[in-house]
């Protein structure tokens, strides 16, 4: 019985082993698609970022802080100008439609862009997975910004923390853990016109 148990071992464990691997050149259909995620070849070509999205999106801000929820109309335009390097990159809050004219301007790196507020303030924003990310402290609060875009809508979201409000855990064993508290978050989702 022993030996019978052995020999089955034996017979899977051979049965297992891969294969001497064999080189074929692929062919340029096969070339072409290497590249494409599965999702990719099942949903179409990927988007090209900023100019996949280029356009104008609308909907609710909605604002949620201790003291409770508020909704607000908000706009964000994201458009083409004449220097194929910079776009325009507008917000609009509220009924009056308080404007934020800012660009968009691409860098060197193609996953690194640029917000710039033209008012001397130039924030970095990093673009992955149809999302830009960008993180930045400004007068003693902590700004976590998330654009995330779709074929006919995106999200926006931006979370702040005071920097006053840290407190810190952990030890020299572990590690110092810095925390952020949570005190402003605001959500939209924005449907393009």
């Amino acid at each position: 019985m022993k030996q019978q148990l052995t020999l089955l071992l034996l017979l899977l464990i051979i049965s297992c082993k891969q294969p001497a691997e064999t080189v074929i050149e692929p062919t340029s259909i096969e070339i072409e698609t290497a590249s494409k995620s599965p999702l990719e070849d099942v949903l179409g070509e990927a988007k090209i970022f900023p100019n996949d999205y280029l356009g104008i999106y609308k909907g609710n801000l909605n604002i949620t802080t201790m003291k409770g929820k508020e909704a607000i109309p908000m706009e964000f335009h994201l458009l083409e100008t004449n220097d194929s390097t910079n776009y325009e990159y507008k917000i609009f809050y509220g009924a009056e439609r308080s404007e934020r004219a800012y660009n968009l301007k691409k860098t060197h790196n193609p996953n690194l862009y640029l917000v710039d507020e033209n008012n001397g303030i130039v924030l970095e924003t990093a673009y992955a997975d149809k999302t830009l990310f960008s993180t930045y402290e400004v007068m003693g609060n902590l700004l976590n910004c998330t654009e995330v875009f779709h074929d006919d809508y995106m999200e926006f979201m931006i979370t702040m923390s005071r920097v006053q409000d840290t407190s810190m855990t952990g030890n020299a064993e572990s590690a110092i853990v810095k925390n952020y508290p949570l005190s402003v978050m605001q959500k939209a989702v924005l449907y393009k016109e």
